[in-house]
């Protein structure tokens, strides 16, 4: 009786003192556990101290991601890849759960396959947020009662300290990420300041390639923009083969697919067969589309990273960002130079509006028993109409109107050219109608087929006041007086510059006293009003009869005023 008493007080002082032990133990673990914030290291500890001492070969954590699904953190004794494995665990099971006891499926077999026996919960404040998984034991004992009963306080205790170590761990990537959002806006404001600093499109873009490619770490970057034709074309090409870029920019399919794109996309998604035969499969890593109200204005060709390695989210939101800050610079850029050229253009226009202006008659001649009056308003700057007197000798005053088909700068050089034939040949002794045609061989062999000129010319001889004249296509000018009905001046031939050695006639009229002679280009005829009426020959014809009796200067301002 004494022997069993003794045997039964030895047992439980064992009992006890392995108790004790494992109290012992607990209480380093919670400060070993405690002492630390670092997630991998709570990890390893939580792994380690029951591994040694219950001599287990293989053991692994499992924490729980944002999606209720589980992500393997640490593993002890299997392979390192399997770090970051995801599979789906039973939720808040309550307790130790034996994956022998686990339905069949793929998470029971990766576990099965990866030597896993046991999953010890860990628990905190009644949410799982893990579980410490725990293979068999080197000696192949299974787990007694007190173990588990170990394991499972272990996990408690070591729970708080590994969600403290989690939030921690997610604080610290908050800031990581807020610093780097910090340095990626100076950096912005740096280059935005630089890029605005100046109005030369290529060195934008070249501030703009460096600044991306010390950044992003890689040594080939290229920027293309819009172009009017709603093309792309490079402005910058570093590390690139700015001819090769040209070429592949040339396909319509490629351009479609790039002017598509409103977000940074790795190359591999987009390449296209052109794009890949020029620049193969390592040349180009991204691209990066330059924004203006949502359409592609440009977009930055990006090279592989030095390492290989992929651009992250953040990455690329920070190239969005930087992009489409440049392209308001190119936009602005390109605005500037615009109005530069448009104040050059309109400068030169301006002088060559006084320089034609010149060539126009300053005064009206004044010769006893006549009176003349003229006026030509541009509908630009300048233009193809043209009228002049000319006087030839003391009786003969030549008077010539043209129109030169088209508007602007080309019409108005036209317009000169024929003026300074005209000068040269009116003092010639040929007929009038000869003279026209050889005015009419000059333009031709000097214009092209879409340019020509309606011309009249009159040469009135102020002593007889006959009136020989020659209509080469032109408005017909009016003769009218009080007394006869209005007749039109329409002998001649075809408009000048259509074709050539042309015959022309001419024809002589007799002036009366009182005769008026209306001479006028189709900007009086067909001036519009805003019901796209045109103005006509019988309201010109209404105009003149009305002022029949006032002066030269007044009937060109009762025109005038008629026709505005």
């Amino acid at each position: 009786m004494d022997e069993k008493k003794k045997q039964e007080d030895a047992r439980i002082r064992e009992q006890y003192n392995r108790r004790v032990v494992e109290l012992q133990s607990l209480f380093e673990l919670s400060k070993t556990l405690n002492s630390s914030l670092d997630l991998n290291q709570i990890l390893n500890v939580l792994l380690f101290t029951p591994m040694g001492r219950m001599m287990i070969a293989h053991g692994a954590v499992f924490l729980k991601t944002e999606r209720d699904l589980y992500r393997v953190s640490t593993v002890k004794g299997l392979l390192q890849n399997l770090i970051g494995r995801v599979l789906t665990l039973p939720q808040n099971p309550g307790g130790i759960v034996r994956v022998s006891d686990l339905p069949e499926s793929a998470p029971k077999n990766f576990l099965q396959t990866s030597q896993i026996e046991i999953l010890v919960p860990i628990i905190n404040k009644d949410v799982g947020i893990g579980y410490v998984a725990f293979g068999n034991k080197i000696t192949g004992e299974p787990f007694s009662s007190e173990e588990l009963e170990y394991l499972a306080s272990m996990a408690n205790l070591a729970a708080p300290a590994v969600d403290n170590s989690r939030f921690i761990k997610q604080l610290q990537e908050v800031n990581r990420q807020l610093d780097k959002k910090i340095q990626e806006l100076n950096t912005l404001f740096e280059i935005g300041k630089e890029l605005n600093s100046t109005l030369d499109i290529s060195l934008i873009g070249n501030s703009l390639a460096y600044a991306i490619m010390g950044e992003m770490m890689v040594q080939r970057c290229a920027i293309a923009l819009e172009n009017q034709d709603g093309k792309l074309d490079i402005v910058v090409a570093k590390g690139f083969a700015e001819t090769d870029m040209k070429i592949a920019l040339e396909s319509e399919d490629t351009l479609e697919i790039l002017l598509s794109l409103r977000e940074p996309v790795p190359w591999e998604d987009i390449r296209t067969p052109e794009l890949q035969e020029v620049f193969g499969d390592d040349k180009i890593a991204l691209f990066v589309p330059m924004l203006v109200q949502d359409k592609v204005k440009g977009g930055v060709f990006i090279g592989g990273r030095l390492g290989g390695s992929a651009s992250e989210k953040s990455e690329m939101e920070f190239l969005s960002t930087l992009a489409n800050a440049a392209v308001i610079s190119f936009e602005n850029a390109r605005l500037f130079e615009e109005t530069l050229e448009k104040q050059r253009m309109e400068e030169e226009l301006a002088i060559a509006r006084d320089i034609q202006q010149r060539l126009l008659p300053a005064v009206a001649p004044t010769i006893p028993g006549f009176d003349f009056a003229g006026q030509n308003i541009a509908a630009r700057h300048v233009g193809g109409d043209y009228y002049d007197y000319i006087a030839i000798d003391d009786k003969h005053m030549a008077l010539v109107i043209g129109d030169v088909s088209g508007k602007g700068v080309p019409a108005s050089l036209l317009m000169a050219n024929i003026q300074a034939s005209l000068h040269a040949m009116i003092h010639a002794k040929w007929p009038l109608s000869e003279m026209v045609a050889r005015i009419n061989n000059i333009i031709y062999a000097n214009t092209s087929i879409d340019k020509f000129i309606t011309f009249f010319i009159a040469i009135v001889n102020t002593e007889t006041l006959e009136l020989t004249y020659v209509n080469a296509g032109h408005n017909p000018p009016f003769l009218v007086n009080n007394e006869q009905p209005l007749r039109l001046l329409e002998t001649g031939g075809l408009i000048l510059g259509m074709m050539p050695d042309m015959p022309y006639e001419q024809e002589t009229v007799q002036l009366h006293p009182d005769d008026w002679l209306i001479l006028f280009t189709d900007g009086v005829s067909e001036a519009m009003n805003e019901a796209s009426e045109e103005f006509e020959d019988h309201r010109l014809e209404k105009v003149v009869r009305a002022s029949i009796k006032a002066s030269a200067r007044e009937m060109v301002a009762n025109i005038e005023t008629a026709i505005k």
